[in-house]
């Protein structure tokens, strides 16, 4: 099971809902199961949470559920798995987004001006075979 850390610059809005049932994660899952994200509250283990992401896709809106949180720094990392198939996929195509995003505001750091569509070809050339396949 692999989960992939959210860029920090591009802020996740995080709200707790009431549980919900989703199926069980076993250990043979591989593949995208999820994100990382810093935040500044701590989250209970396997407590649902409502996932959005304005910045990149104002109607993207999923549930997941809390692996784990961990303290950091004075922050908190925590780990949403998304244990529904198409939920976990269209995460994971939006966090795709979300990492070119953040690859072209540190281009940008850098004195590089880049366009979407550029940053995404570097980024595609650079990352994009690393990046976690997701495995139903």
């Amino acid at each position: 099971m692999e989960f992939v850390a959210h860029p920090k610059d591009l802020p996740l809005d995080i709200a707790v809902i009431e549980d919900q049932a989703f199926p069980a994660l076993t250990s043979e899952r591989m593949g995208f199961v999820g994100i990382t994200c810093l935040v500044a509250d701590k989250y209970s283990q396997g407590c649902s949470v409502r996932v959005t992401l304005a910045d990149i896709d104002p109607n993207f809106c999923v549930t997941g559920r809390i692996a784990w949180c961990d303290s950091e720094q004075g922050e908190y990392r925590i780990a949403i798995e998304f244990p529904v198939n198409d939920d976990c996929f269209c995460v994971r195509m939006v966090e795709q987004l979300s990492q070119i995003e953040h690859y072209r505001r540190q281009a940008k750091i850098q004195g590089r001006r880049l366009n979407y569509n550029e940053a995404a070809a570097e980024w595609i050339q650079k990352f994009a075979a690393s990046f976690p396949a997701f495995l139903a």
